[in-house]
């Protein structure tokens, strides 16, 4: 009777779940657009909670001053508030206890970024948790040590920014509002240390905005943005529906016969993030490409397809294309011991094909 029991239970619990599988899930993925865009916005995790982003300090951020960037959404058509941080080199920590004048330490800082002659990174995180979240941190400092300025935000949606519904073209929004307000903090000559820095979904964002960087200004008719110096893509994917296709939560499905149907093509009706197709319009624009054999979250034959047509679509004198494979997996990259040098050494070919490039002009 016992195992008979037993029996009982354990079929109908895999009779429930072929149910769900079989025709409870392929309904909820093809026709619930919330689904959608929480996989793609996943904004509900949230870890760790209960930050105070105002005080960076709390969050275990040192040399960090918090910020906050208002404007009028074009495409959600409401105002839009972003929570953004400026994270100071490890060589201007001295500035943050001595006081030379009677401005705040909110305004030395900001003077500081303004006559920078450091490389300034402005980072797009990935598709969840917020801008204080530890692996994101852990970056931050690798970044601090190499006295990089580091700008990072939250989007929509995200963290302390305004609760908005976060969609591919409001988030593109955003970063070309910080990317702005960036522009104009750095002075003209120094515009050219700015590398942005995308990572995971942050890496097709980012793309997006560079390739659209005339369009985007033009269709907000303010003046056109001169691009970065460089683009950073850590743990990128070559479009969005080949990264749903391999995604580890397809597993469960991807036996079914209208897979493809039912669970991938309906995300093309509302999300793009073909970052292959963005950066293959792009070719004067230096671009690294950091990614692990062993990243779970976006397969590392993505990032592969993704190289080989950035690389096809440049000529012989168009801009330079690394990629660097590190031994980690979708969020450690950061620990890497070798990312400072690879870093450094991507940053020095850059300039060292700039003043090329000027010279053989002059001639």
């Amino acid at each position: 009777m016992v195992i008979g029991a037993i029996l009982l239970t354990g079929a109908s619990l895999t009779a429930s779940v072929l149910v769900l599988q079989v025709a409870v899930l392929p309904l909820l993925f093809k026709y619930n657009k919330s689904v959608h865009r929480k996989i793609v916005f996943s904004n509900c995790i949230n870890y760790p909670k209960n930050l105070d982003f105002e005080r960076p300090s709390s969050c275990n951020v040192l040399g960090c001053r918090n910020y906050k960037i208002d404007f009028h959404s074009a495409v959600d058509k409401c105002a839009v508030e972003l929570g953004v941080w400026h994270i100071i080199p490890c060589s201007l920590f001295r500035e943050l206890f001595v006081v030379h004048d009677n401005l705040t330490l909110e305004k030395r800082l900001h003077n500081e970024l303004k006559r920078t002659h450091s490389t300034v990174i402005l980072y797009c995180h990935g598709n969840s948790n917020h801008r204080a979240s530890p692996h994101r941190l852990q970056l931050y400092k690798v970044f601090q040590e190499m006295n990089f300025h580091v700008i990072t935000f939250d989007y929509r949606g995200y963290g302390d920014s305004t609760r908005v519904r976060p969609t591919e073209n409001g988030v593109v929004e955003d970063a070309l509002h910080v990317y702005t307000w960036l522009m104009e903090c750095v002075k003209d000559n120094e515009r050219r240390s700015i590398v942005i820095w995308g990572h995971s979904l942050g890496s097709s964002i980012a793309a997006n905005l560079v390739s659209h960087l005339d369009k985007l200004c033009s269709e907000r008719g303010v003046a056109c943005l001169p691009p970065p110096r460089a683009l950073v893509l850590e743990a990128p994917f070559n479009n969005l529906l080949e990264e749903i296709e391999r995604h580890p939560f397809s597993k469960f499905v991807s036996w079914l016969p209208y897979y493809k149907d039912s669970f991938v093509k309906p995300f093309s009706s509302e999300y793009t993030f073909a970052t292959d197709q963005y950066l293959s319009s792009v070719t004067d624009i230096p671009v690294l490409m950091l990614h692990s054999k062993g990243d779970k979250i976006v397969p590392y034959e993505l990032a592969v397809k993704l190289y080989e047509r950035i690389k096809c679509s440049r000529k012989e004198d168009g801009a330079t294309v690394e990629f660097h494979v590190f031994d980690k997996g979708h969020n450690d990259i950061c620990e890497a011991p070798d990312l400072p040098r690879v870093l450094t050494n991507f940053l020095k070919l850059i300039k060292e094909d700039a003043v090329n490039n000027i010279n053989m002009k002059n001639r």
